[in-house]
């Protein structure tokens, strides 16, 4: 097994004069080599402040060069990225940092009143270092940098189950969980991105145009193309003002996105001035891709259309490319090379038996095996177990068959919203809107959206309430993150229970 930081060194040796950051906010180009050394003086920066092998690094950041900066100086010293969703709340930052028992804390300066309250509410001592601006307390990334030294640090030797980097994602109950991932099964997900799409080389010129933070971020598009040898666009702001000219200037090769951020750059009126031939990969990943969505992307950019199914637990699992496109659009896809996939029998109350497999067209639950799968939860056993079955890892997604392989995903087995590619907890929600004072009872489901795949949706009861209170509630709640906001909500007498007063949401969910 070769871990990211000696793939990096690799491509230093045999690669050190070509590109491997282009820097579009700054106009700037970083070689393999001048990579390599800020990472090192970034390593040894951290060094100097006590960081140690196996010390955890929250990483708070945008699509900007101090990001994968922070990821390959941690894994030169050994220690553990941990990059967060930006919209977090203070709340979710406290509890990540006192679940981790972080060390330091790598924050960008837009950010800095949310993480600084998380901080101080905190019941860790770490280091604060914000990029960009003056913080009030800590200091700044750049002076970790300039403290560094060009030199490599010891080489911390691979060892398969050390973990390598986490990720967080949210909770049933609204507590994020942290999926982590060990040096075997990171290289097991670059391997697993090359093969899925097959076009990721040295000659790969790579764009993401969605947040870094995702497990795509890491998974699809920073570690893949930094250790094939490729080069990575980077850009604080990006989305469909600034990606076509992005393509059409550096001749992009392989863009990440989710297909809502496709279909905004489609719609443009003048995206038939912009070059895209150069595309040989558009993944689209978090929903399906409707035919007329995959048609419209094919004549305005490209039809070199990939639609992606995974989660941060998981990665690949199925794929649709492009010789399966327009037919098969709508559908989730195949299995991908490195899984198997099994649709299992699923009960409520029983659960799942990985033995028991589903007729074609009959409903059960998506399970999944093979490399590149979460090791374990982070501090959280008793989720672990309750993931797997038989070896097997439970996706909690609901799914059919049918006769040519085509999986379809229908629904979810837990009440998980999915969002934009978010998940969102609706008990986290409800409970939230319950601490509204003239709120007696909340239930939240998702409803489908055409933009978004599903948006959150309330049903309340309550004495007088009104939809702008609750919403500016719900703006000001500093426990909640604003993708978490109902962004509907319907006002009713009662929330249906139960005889045992428990909440009846499967009445609330759209056929």
């Amino acid at each position: 097994m070769i871990t990211q930081s000696q793939l990096l060194k690799r491509n230093v040796r045999h690669r050190g004069d070509s590109v491997a950051l282009q820097l579009l906010d700054d106009d700037e180009e970083w070689t393999y080599a001048e990579f390599d050394e800020r990472v090192n003086r970034v390593a040894s920066g951290l060094q100097q402040r006590g960081l140690r092998e196996g010390d955890r690094v929250p990483i708070v950041l945008y699509n900007t060069p101090e990001f994968p900066l922070s990821v390959y100086a941690c894994y030169r010293i050994g220690a553990i990225p941990v990059p967060l969703n930006y919209m977090f709340s203070a709340a979710d930052f406290e509890y990540v940092i006192d679940d981790l028992n972080a060390e330091a804390i790598v924050y960008d300066h837009e950010d800095r009143e949310t993480i600084q309250t998380a901080i101080e509410n905190s019941g860790t001592s770490l280091r604060p270092i914000q990029v960009g601006g003056v913080p009030p307390q800590g200091e700044t990334f750049n002076s970790v940098l300039d403290s560094g030294v060009d030199s490599e640090p010891s080489p911390v030797s691979p060892n398969d189950g050390r973990i390598s980097y986490i990720l967080y994602t949210s909770g049933t109950t609204g507590r994020p969980k942290g999926v982590v991932i060990s040096q075997a099964s990171a290289y097991h997900r670059i391997q697993q991105a090359h093969a899925a799409q097959g076009h990721i080389t040295q000659e790969t010129v790579g764009l993401q145009l969605s947040p870094f933070f995702h497990a795509g971020g890491m998974g699809t598009m920073i570690n893949p193309v930094l250790c094939a040898g490729g080069s990575l666009l980077l850009a604080k702001d990006w989305g469909p003002d600034m990606a076509p000219e992005a393509v059409s200037e550096h001749g992009v090769t392989y863009v990440v996105t989710v297909p809502t951020v496709a279909k905004r750059m489609a719609d443009r009126d003048d995206i038939d001035e912009f070059d895209f031939s150069t595309v040989e990969v558009l993944h689209c990943m978090g929903s399906p891709l409707s035919k007329q969505l995959v048609t419209q992307l094919s004549e305005s950019l490209t039809p070199n259309i990939f639609n992606g199914y995974g989660s941060t637990e998981s990665m690949y699992d199925l794929i649709l490319r492009p010789e399966d496109l327009p037919e098969h659009a709508g559908k989730t896809g195949r299995p991908s090379a490195a899984k198997q996939v099994r649709i299992a029998k699923y009960d409520p109350k029983d659960g799942v038996s990985p033995e028991e497999e589903t007729d074609v067209g009959e409903e059960g639950e998506l399970l999944v095996k093979g490399e590149g799968l979460v090791d374990y939860y982070f501090n959280a056993q008793d989720a672990t177990n309750r993931s797997f079955e038989e070896g097997w890892y439970r996706t909690k997604d609901l799914a059919v068959r049918d006769e040519a392989g085509y999986v379809t995903i229908t629904g979810r087995a837990d009440d998980m919203i999915l969002s934009g590619g978010e998940l969102v907890s609706p008990v986290e929600v409800e409970e939230t809107l319950e601490g509204y004072d003239a709120v007696v009872s909340a239930i939240v489901v998702g409803v489908p959206d055409e933009e978004w795949g599903q948006r959150v949706k309330a049903y309340v009861s309550g004495d007088g309430v009104t939809e702008d209170e609750l919403d500016t509630y719900c703006k000001h709640d500093s426990d909640l993150a604003d993708y978490k906001r109902p962004r509907e909500y319907e006002f009713v007498e009662s929330v249906k229970r139960t005889a045992t007063g428990k909440k009846q949401r499967f009445k609330y969910r759209p056929d």
